[in-house]
């Protein structure tokens, strides 16, 4: 996650540069334009990847639980 962060932190940085070094209107609202999408995209992932971290912490955590429990009770057959 960390590693994505990053990487929209770097490509925004560089399209926020051209987007005030430009000499034209449409050259800055494209690279304003990509800064954004960057932006964007990156939260996207980053919230996919905690939602999956989530889920797989979940499991674990109910997957342990259901150890603890079976592991106290006696096996009667």
């Amino acid at each position: 996650m960390i590693r994505n962060i990053l990487l929209a932190a770097l490509i925004s940085m560089f399209c926020g540069f051209g987007a005030l070094g430009a000499k034209d209107t449409k050259t800055t609202l494209t690279c304003l334009a990509v800064a954004m999408v960057t932006l964007a995209l990156c939260v996207w992932r980053c919230a996919i990847l905690n939602k999956r971290a989530n889920d797989r912490n979940e499991g674990q955590r109910l997957f342990n639980e259901y150890m603890r429990r079976n592991l106290r009770k006696p096996n009667r057959f």
